[in-house]
């Protein structure tokens, strides 16, 4: 089984395109990410699928990971969210 994984990007449609519903769950969760101001947004994907969401990707801290998984699951519309975001701290 393959999953296809990618960015979020506006303006998304066409042929082959996710459905309307899951395209807007997951613009939804995007925005409210990179709106939030303890989480870097830039650097976590997001996939929808059967109202399923998937978070990926990279933050600096276990704080921000919870965060972005809270922050998905309290949109209304998603089954489930799986947070596979990984924390990648700077050493310094």
């Amino acid at each position: 089984m393959q999953l296809l994984v990618r960015m979020h990007t506006s303006n998304d449609k066409g042929p082959g395109s996710e459905p309307e519903t899951e395209a807007r769950l997951r613009a939804r969760i995007h925005e409210l990410l990179k709106r939030h101001g303890r989480v870097d947004a830039s650097k976590i994907g997001i996939v929808v699928r059967a109202r399923q969401v998937l978070l990926w990707g990279s933050v600096g801290s276990e704080s921000e990971r919870t965060t972005a998984g809270e922050i998905a699951a309290g949109v209304v519309g998603r089954l489930n969210v799986i947070n596979h975001i990984h924390v990648f701290q700077t050493l310094g």
